[in-house]
Parts: C-alpha cells; structure tokens; sequence
C-alpha cells in the first residue's frame, strides 16, 4: 500500500481560494510526502488538453502519480434524457483521464429519485454503457459506495452490482466511511477493491479518526493482498491545512507497523 490524498480534502480551501489545484499538487508532494494525487473533475475544470497537460506536469514535478479522476455522476435520475446525459459526460471524461495518465475514472452508480428498486435497472443500463465505452478505451472505472440515501449502501449492492454488469473495466473504489454497516461491508468487498478512501471526519491530535478504525481497515486490507493506493478523504470542520497532515501522520504510522514504506 501507498498513500495519497484526494483534493476533496481540500475542497474548501480550494473554493474559498486560498489554494490552487496545482498548490495542492505541490503540498501533497513536498509537504506531505505522498506518493499520489486524486483530482476531482470538478477542480480540474474543463478538461482542455491545456488544462490536463498542465496537471500532469505539475503532477509529475513533484514526483506523483494521478492514481485518479473523481468524476461527480449520477445514474440515478428518473428523467431518461438527464439521465443519458450524465453517461455521455462520463463517457466525455474517459479520454480526458487517459490524457491525464490516471490510473482509474470515479464513477458512482448515483442516487435514485424516487422509488430505489423503480430506478435500480435503469442504472445498471447505465453502468453498463459506460463500463463498456471504458472497456473499448482500456480505462479503469471504479465504482464508490458512497451511500448517502444512494443506491450503495452495503457490501450487498456492491456485489449485486458487480455481477449484473460483469465487465473486468469495472472494480471498486472502497470508502471506508461510506458503508452503513461499516468494518462488515468492508471485510467482505475489501478483495474486489483496487482504490481506497481512508475517510476522515474528525482528526483527533494523533491522527485517528474519531469514527473510521483505520487500524482495523489497514489490517483487512492487508489479509487480502491489497497493494493499492490508500488516498486521504478529509471531509471535516477542521480546516483541512491542520486536520490532513495529522490523517497522513497517522496513516504513515499504521503503513510503517504493517513493514509497508507509504
């Protein structure tokens, strides 16, 4: 395993403007001394050539990887032609994430309007579609379970997920905050993952977290192999300037006990 930060992290200080995209580039690798970035499609912007170029080579002057490109998407609408359109914009970010040289594109499965079991097939469909458009590109999506009143709420979705699509160009990005039932979902999905959000919402002055037991989470992923990378997502309070270096701090501790270099 090895660890990197999500700019989710920073969000705030991103929209507030006390940093740049490439500002947080430049923390996350002279700072913080990680070894990989994930860019939210919604701080990249327009993905340009322009725009992507410059990322990347900010990416790759401070000696780090874009292990990903968190697209924001939702297969979820009810309405057949937004819901069409949120494929098409996935589907737009495809080349732009091969461009970027990232290693995975984010995709949710969403959050249904209305009746979740009514909106559940026409998601698939979606799904579908867009994994096979990555499959022809040789992109990897991975799929969040990201719940939130969403169609991923446990282990049992994602699973159900994962066969009814059936393609290799779909695995899972495992957040570790995001399950209803927490370490159980984790234990059993943990093998399918090939990204990792270690989620952050209350960083104590050790670095713990005050509601993800990432020593237990570090552990489980140990026991099934997982040599990935394990990316900071602070969504906290505490601006992220203080609350994110403790997080990473931390992660290191547990990656140094486990004889992995983060």
């Amino acid at each position: 395993m090895y660890l990197g930060c999500t700019s989710e992290s920073y969000s705030p200080a991103l929209a507030a403007g006390r940093l740049s995209l490439g500002d947080f580039i430049r923390i996350c690798g002279d700072e913080l001394g990680l070894r990989a970035v994930e860019l939210e499609d919604a701080h990249i912007g327009e993905p340009t050539p322009a725009r992507l170029d410059e990322l990347r080579r900010a990416a790759d002057r401070h000696r780090l990887e874009i292990v990903d490109v968190a697209l924001m998407n939702n297969f979820g609408l009810a309405d057949e032609a937004k819901r069409h359109a949120e494929a098409v914009r996935t589907e737009a970010w495809i080349p732009a994430s091969r461009r970027l040289g990232s290693r995975f594109l984010r995709t949710f499965a969403g959050w249904p309007e209305g009746d979740r079991a009514a909106r559940w097939p026409d998601m698939l469909a979606a799904l579908r579609g867009v994994t096979a458009a990555a499959e022809r590109a040789g992109v990897q999506l991975v799929l969040e379970n990201h719940n939130h009143g969403g169609f991923v709420q446990t282990a049992d979705d994602v699973l159900a997920i994962f066969q009814a699509v059936g393609s290799p160009a779909l695995a899972l990005l495992l957040d570790t905050g995001n399950y209803l039932d927490g370490l159980a979902s984790i234990r059993r999905t943990a093998s399918l993952a090939r990204h990792v959000h270690a989620k952050f919402r209350r960083v104590g002055p050790d670095g713990r977290d005050a509601f993800v037991d990432h020593a237990a989470v570090a552990t489980e992923l140990d026991r099934v192999g997982y040599a990935g990378c394990l990316s900071v997502e602070y969504e906290g309070e505490e601006a992220p300037e203080t609350a994110v270096p403790r997080a990473v701090a931390h992660l290191k501790h547990l990656l140094a006990g486990q004889g992995t270099p983060a």
